[in-house]
């Protein structure tokens, strides 16, 4: 039983000088760290002209750079490379989505350096492209949104209304 007992008092010994050892820092005396965050890239979608038809429904995309450092993206996913993988999302006045016909591609990881597009500070680049060639689109009223993201690392910053005439 005294064994048992200087055990006990040995374990709470240990456990008192352990937690006096340990430091307290004030928040005076810490080192403040400033996280620089760089804006991301920004993305704008618009309709290039308002003659749209079944076969010719042309957009533009950008992508912008707001901040003062050169940045990258990778343009699988994107407009940039207009005839490969579904990256729009594209739905009708009834909540129909437009049918995905184009081609869909199995991407080595990590992409090659060639994979990525730089955009110099407070500029931006800009493609023009068909969503026709990859979409089976009907006449009609749409909402439009770029929803590429994951591999390009770019996020949608806004979404367009078209209307398709026939052909």
């Amino acid at each position: 039983m005294v064994r048992q007992f200087s055990l006990i008092i040995g374990v709470g010994i240990i456990m008192f000088t352990g937690c006096q050892n340990q430091k307290t820092v004030s928040s005076a005396s810490k080192t403040k760290q400033t996280l620089t965050v760089i804006p991301k890239l920004a993305t704008h979608l618009r309709a290039y002209s308002n003659n749209l038809t079944t076969d010719s429904v042309i957009l533009s995309f950008t992508v912008a750079n707001h901040s003062d450092t050169m940045q990258r993206f990778c343009k699988w996913e994107t407009p940039f490379e207009p005839f490969l993988g579904k990256y729009m999302e594209i739905i009708d006045v009834q909540g129909n989505e437009a049918e995905f016909t184009g081609p869909m591609a199995k991407r080595m990881m990590p992409p090659p350096e060639e994979s990525y597009i730089q955009v110099p500070p407070h500029d931006s680049v800009s493609t023009v492209f068909n969503l026709a060639k990859n979409y089976s689109i009907k006449p009609g009223k749409y909402t439009v949104k770029y929803t590429g993201g994951g591999i390009s690392g770019l996020e949608p910053d806004n979404e367009i209304k078209i209307v398709v005439l026939g052909k």
